[in-house]
């Protein structure tokens, strides 16, 4: 009996020991030390294998973040190759692991949920062991584990898309992740806001979170900048090999040609290796908002990109925005290389009208060496027709050739006479060589739409390339040459009423893309591809004074509100006319319609053979329209 006891006694030890060690609590882990306990990147990544903070510094403060009781929200705007994506892989896995929690990530489309399950979410799970054996693989016949929801014990995960409204108004989640946030819709169908509609989901849990990373774009609609402001606005920063002073990496201090940094201090330049090994911290501008903690870090910071890459990316579109003045690459290296945002006004991207007029030059002849083709433009207002003619040669450089206005009745004969003659005149150069308009087009709009159409069908009678058109704007989407039509030409009579009388062809033009085409032209600074030469007044009567430039320029873009989305469109400047930008787009749509050959038409022009003696069609017989003959 004394055996007995003594073996039950044992084994009720043993049991309570057993107890003991599975109702002992969990080791206090944040996120980074989980991290580096048990976190593998997989290949393909910067730094494929086992997880280490200390290679990474930056990412420690901003994981710890999360799992800080005291923080609610956290936001992190960054340029790309600085380990976003990491920090939330890594939090997924710690909610799976180690504090299971419902959690939902939202990335901008459904499409890119389904890839980052895929991909980058099935790699973790594949390559943990502590989440492979809580998460099964997805299969089409396991409702708790699919492509957008993962169960796992203690909680599940979902994957949304922004785009998506279904996805984003479900179950509660107590983890919100959501990722390039700039990326999302301005409402998620007609819903409202992606990201208040995510965080909504969070509303019921005391110890809720909202993370936030993206790589920012504009200044006035980034949603990242916003969120960044709102928190407690903390930058990387370095102290200074020299001194010792801490600051953040900025571009505009890093010396090309020895590939260094200029201390903000002493402005002593020390290498990138010597600033990069100096010590390093994360420094809030607003240390008192404690539950809302922002970051933001750029790619000089980057453990994984050398700085002479940096400064060849910013050389590559820098160049190109000086050649071209298209800004788009230097938005891509703002953007993704040093992760601020995108500010048209700041870069100057309004046109300045005073420097147009004042870059005006002499034409050796009425027609100016480098012409190869003229077209004309015509805008109908209700008392007189604006009328510009353009010289073009290769690869879009163009010249003003002249600006005039016609005044007269549209509704009588002898104004529309009078545009015919002007259109139909012969230009010369300097050396006896001619040319004459090889094409042109009339705007439709206003209030004498028959009266073009009428006019435009006439002189196409005649073998003239007169096109019809109507702008159509507010779609940046669509291409200049939008859709060709054809629409019915009428007459009033005796009785009142209006008769089908024929046909003609009408151009619909998506002014908006001609707009953009102009704009960026006008600011290139140097004869060439795509340059806008325009004429001194020569005596001549050319018609380029300051109004033209007033009007040239009188147009820009900003962002709008459009039906629960930011877009960009074009708006006019008060006060100005804008009848110049509207003909030079006409010119160029003239262009664009008849598709010349340079190489011929250069040959001809060579052996003095001018364009519309070669092309003109014998006239017609036919009566006059209206009037018009």
């Amino acid at each position: 009996m004394e055996i007995k006891r003594d073996k039950v006694s044992c084994n009720t030890v043993m049991l309570f020991s057993r107890l003991a060690g599975q109702l002992r609590p969990k080791d206090a882990l944040s996120l980074s030390a989980w991290a580096d306990k048990y976190m593998v990147l997989p290949e393909g990544s910067s730094e494929s294998g086992r997880y280490s903070s200390s290679t990474i510094p930056y990412q420690k403060d901003i994981m710890d973040a999360i799992t800080d009781p005291e923080v609610t929200d956290v936001a992190v705007m960054s340029s790309s190759q600085v380990g976003k994506t990491t920090i939330i892989m890594v939090g997924i896995a710690y909610y799976i692991d180690y504090e299971p929690s419902t959690q939902m990530v939202v990335m901008p489309t459904i499409h890119d949920g389904e890839k980052f399950s895929k991909t980058r979410l099935a790699q973790m799970i594949s390559d943990i062991p502590n989440l492979r054996e809580k998460v099964s693989p997805a299969k089409s016949r396991d409702a708790n584990n699919t492509i957008l929801l993962k169960v796992y014990p203690g909680g599940s995960l979902s994957i949304g898309g922004a785009n998506s409204p279904s996805s984003l108004a479900s179950d509660p989640r107590r983890i919100i992740w959501m990722d390039e946030v700039d990326r999302y819709p301005e409402s998620a169908g007609t819903e409202g806001n992606p990201i208040l509609l995510a965080e909504k989901r969070a509303t019921s849990y005391w110890n809720k979170k909202h993370i936030l990373t993206s790589t920012p774009t504009n200044a006035k609609t980034s949603k990242i900048k916003a969120a960044y402001d709102k928190g407690s606005q903390e930058e990387w920063q370095v102290a200074c090999p020299a001194c010792g002073e801490y600051q953040a990496y900025e571009f505009e201090r890093i010396d090309f040609e020895s590939v260094g940094m200029v201390c903000a201090h002493c402005g002593v330049l020390s290498s990138e290796r010597e600033w990069k090994d100096s010590e390093h911290k994360w420094v809030a501008h607003h240390p008192e908002r404690k539950k809302f903690r922002s970051f933001k870090l750029n790619e000089l910071a980057s453990p994984f990109v050398d700085w002479d890459e940096i400064i060849d990316a910013f050389k590559d579109a820098n160049d190109r925005y000086k050649r071209l003045h298209d800004p788009h690459d230097l938005k891509v290296f703002k953007n993704t290389r040093l992760g601020e945002v995108w500010d048209d006004e700041a870069l100057g991207e309004t046109l300045d009208d005073e420097v147009l007029y004042r870059r005006a030059e002499a034409y050796d002849g009425e027609l100016p060496d480098g012409v190869i083709l003229l077209t004309g433009a015509v805008d109908v207002q209700d008392n007189r027709l604006e009328v510009e003619i353009k010289g073009w040669g290769r690869d879009f450089e163009s010249w003003g050739i002249y600006k005039t206005e016609i005044y007269g009745e549209l509704i009588r004969h002898e104004i529309w006479d009078e545009l015919e003659a002007y259109l139909g005149r012969t230009f010369t150069f300097a050396d006896g060589r001619e040319l004459n308009v090889a094409a042109f087009a009339i705007d439709s709009g206003g209030h004498h739409t028959n009266d073009v159409y009428r006019w435009a069908r006439e002189m196409r009678r005649k073998g003239k390339n007169c096109y019809a058109i109507k702008g159509y704007a507010g779609k940046d989407d669509i291409e200049l040459l939008h859709r060709k039509t054809t629409v019915e030409i009428k007459e009033k009579r005796s009785d009142g009423k209006e008769y089908v009388i024929d046909q003609t062809v009408l151009h619909v033009l998506g002014v908006d893309a001609g707009k953009e085409d102009i704009t960026q032209r006008l600011k290139i600074d140097e004869p060439g591809e795509g340059y806008c030469h325009f004429p001194v007044e020569d005596g001549l009567g050319r018609g380029y004074d300051e109004d033209y430039f007033r009007g040239l320029t009188s147009e820009y873009k900003i962002d709008k509100m459009v039906g629960g989305k930011y877009k960009k469109v074009w708006v006019k400047k008060s006060g100005v006319r804008n009848e110049p930008l509207d003909l030079f787009n006409y010119n160029y749509a003239a262009l664009m319609i008849l598709k010349p050959d340079f190489d011929i038409l250069e040959d001809r022009l060579k052996k003095g053979i001018n364009y519309m003696k070669m092309t003109r069609k014998k006239p017609q017989n036919m009566a006059p329209v209206n009037g018009m003959r």
